[in-house]
């Protein structure tokens, strides 16, 4: 509420030329940490308004996405958690209501309140994470090149910069070569140029529901 919390950006920059790697480890896969884990510690520890009261971290794993997420606990306390503290005590417990829930769950209770789905699963994706995600498949991969290929070809680039390919067995333009694109994409561009908005300005729900081209797909994305 009072703006934004900044961390870093004192000295140099620095890079360790290398994309992050496909990986459980969130050290070596740092794109997890450094940009969703960390983030959210961060506005938990930086804000006062935290100490002193009870707060309910909510997430969305589901144990069905990888054996990793299914050793993940449903309740307990949260990273930032310091109940015991006498000196800065943060109640923060977290909750993950979803986590034995199978996929088609999760579809039919966006059918029964009608929310409509991400334009990613509606243009053929079966699971979202950053776009141009190091864990992308190979159909993705021919995807996303269709749909933003000025960030694919940065990204190859990159690669050529590193000398080091994000899929480690060949070069990004040579792992979409092995893929196809999406149907559901090439079938709707209308929706290919609202997914690359950076805001949504449609409903959110809807009395016509329909199951994406994307459910029950390939699940790829991070462990």
């Amino acid at each position: 509420p009072a703006g934004l919390v900044r961390r870093g950006g004192a000295g140099p920059v620095g890079t360790r030329l290398r994309f992050p790697q496909v990986s459980a480890s969130l050290s070596t896969r740092y794109c997890s940490a450094t940009a969703k884990i960390d983030v959210a510690d961060m506005a938990l520890r930086a804000q006062d308004r935290f100490l002193g009261n009870r707060t309910l971290f909510v997430t969305g794993e589901r144990a069905e996405e990888s054996p990793n997420r299914a050793r993940y606990a449903v309740f307990g306390a949260h990273r930032t958690d310091t109940r015991d503290s006498r000196r800065r005590c943060r109640h923060v417990d977290h909750y993950r209501p979803v986590h034995a829930w199978r996929e088609a769950q999760i579809w039919a209770i966006l059918q029964r309140y009608g929310v409509i789905p991400a334009l990613p699963y509606q243009l053929g994706f079966g699971r979202l994470s950053c776009a141009l995600c190091v864990f992308m498949s190979v159909d993705q991969a021919a995807t996303l090149r269709h749909i933003m290929p000025k960030r694919f070809d940065a990204l190859a680039v990159l690669e050529q910069t590193f000398g080091c390919t994000m899929k480690r067995e060949c070069g990004l333009h040579q792992f979409a070569d092995r893929g196809r694109v999406y149907a559901a994409t090439l079938a709707r561009p209308d929706l290919v140029a609202c997914a690359l908005e950076n805001q949504w300005h449609g409903p959110v729900v809807t009395s016509r529901w329909a199951l994406p081209a994307g459910a029950f797909g390939e699940s790829v994305g991070p462990g």
